[in-house]
């Protein structure tokens, strides 16, 4: 198959990979119009059928075809340079995509999705109660999906839970709807001293990069987020943004009512132009640091329990959250 033939077939996979559900070409066909791409449903049809004979993709009957785990492992890694700044990208899509009503409490929120194995759940979360305790999570609510359920997008395994934890870049859908557009610097990092932030350690731009940072450092055994939970010192993911300084007075009101509602994750702002934790900011600009939303699960890792983690999975209604001891506490 030839360079353009390929990348054809790719566009197709990344269609069925980012769908919920089974689809046809009709709808296959308006989801790359929707992206740029003109492909008529009989160019289409035949690389579907390409798909189908090499086991990427196979067929529902009349509800169209769905991408198999060999053709999402395809879409995966086929391509690496082109995925560069795909985080910045999903970034961008996640917050536009929101609909929460920071006053309600109410509307979607931009979820990570993990698992974790059944037999070890109870310990997996008597950790993770520790940290979200301790509040170095991204606000203090979650959804567990059990073996055989769904969360959000996710089919939960036979002998494994799910956890959807809030991602961090809800801050950045509840800020533009408060008319705070955010500029994403990078994930990394931060140490904290005597429980207070200190300093950057270690940093991943996300224009840069085809994997969300704290699932870098989480799988590179980089972080101490149990450790900071029990005794104040240690590593932690966050992320640094920066807004408009004229904002910034807003943005800390804000702070205060996604803390109160259980969203929270809002950990510092700066001042006008001025560096913060020996980060420099743009004139006119102010940063902001932000709890990393896979802590929790960074910490269960730490523990010696093997996590998969997703970062921005998906969105879910905000009410099918439940507090950290609420769902939690099931497993005590």
């Amino acid at each position: 198959m030839d360079e353009r033939s390929r990348r054809k077939m790719l566009d197709i996979l990344r269609v069925l990979g980012e769908a919920e559900r089974p689809l046809g070409g009709t709808r296959i066909a308006q989801a790359l119009a929707l992206a740029g791409t003109d492909m008529s449903q009989r160019t289409i049809r035949y690389y579907l059928g390409l798909t189908d004979r090499e086991g990427l993709t196979a067929s529902d009957g009349r509800r169209g075809r769905h991408l198999t785990p060999r053709g999402r492992q395809e879409m995966e890694n086929a391509y690496v340079v082109d995925k560069v700044g795909f985080v910045a990208a999903r970034v961008d899509a996640l917050t536009y995509s929101m609909n929460f009503r920071l006053r309600q409490a109410k509307g979607e929120v931009v979820v990570n999705l993990s698992t974790v194995e059944a037999g070890r759940m109870a310990e997996a979360a008597g950790v993770m109660r520790e940290v979200f305790a301790a509040g170095l999570s991204m606000g203090r609510r979650l959804a567990i999906g059990r073996p055989g359920s769904k969360l959000g997008r996710l089919i939960v395994g036979p002998e494994e839970f799910a956890v959807a934890t809030i991602c961090s870049v809800s801050v950045n859908g509840v800020l533009l709807a408060e008319g705070i557009p955010t500029t994403n610097r990078f994930g990394g990092l931060l140490q904290l001293i005597a429980g207070r932030p200190a300093r950057f350690t270690q940093i991943i731009n996300y224009d840069g990069t085809t994997l969300d940072p704290l699932e870098i450092f989480i799988k590179g055994q980089m972080t101490s987020v149990l450790a900071a939970a029990r005794t104040g010192e240690g590593v932690i993911g966050a992320s640094f943004r920066e807004i408009p300084a004229p904002a910034a007075a807003l943005a800390r009101r804000l702070g205060g009512r996604m803390e109160r509602s259980g969203l929270g994750g809002i950990l510092l702002v700066g001042r006008p132009g001025q560096p913060l934790l020996e980060i420099p900011v743009s004139p006119g600009r102010v940063g902001i640091v932000v709890a990393g939303g896979l802590n929790p699960l960074a910490a269960v890792e730490e523990a010696g329990i093997k996590t998969g983690n997703r970062a921005m999975g998906t969105l879910i209604p905000f009410e099918q959250l439940r507090t950290y001891d609420e769902a939690l506490g099931e497993f005590a």
